[in-house]
């Protein structure tokens, strides 16, 4: 006599079955969104910070800046796409300043756009 134990949803459950829904469960982590907004900001702000800093310290011809966010926000990708961050950014070195929108797909990779300074 085999022993098998009824699935709830009628049927029984084998192992083979039981072994696919395991194998299913990290692509159902990656479609709950793994990340909070504030965590995927606060993971991303470190690079978007280090990019701003390096762009601007090259456009400002001055070895010492400093970068500070000025605004973040999470924007949804395209439909169904992944969310991104993006950050206003204002960089500050040898009396200038020049502010970026920078944008970041994930923690290693940021795109930058220079602002015109506001009025």
């Amino acid at each position: 006599m085999q022993c098998a134990r009824q699935h709830p949803f009628g049927g029984f459950a084998s192992a083979p079955d039981r072994i696919a829904v395991i194998g299913l469960l990290p692509f159902f982590a990656l479609l709950s969104g793994c990340l909070s907004d504030a965590e995927l900001l606060a993971e991303n702000s470190r690079i978007a910070l280090q990019t701003a800093e390096m762009r601007g310290a090259g456009e400002l011809d001055c070895p010492r800046v400093k970068a500070a966010i000025v605004t973040e926000k999470e924007v949804p990708g395209q439909p169904l796409g992944e969310l991104y961050s993006e950050y206003g950014v204002r960089v500050d070195g040898c009396g200038r300043t020049v502010f970026y929108d920078i944008e970041c797909r994930d923690e290693k990779i940021c795109a930058v756009r220079e602002k015109p300074l506001p009025k």
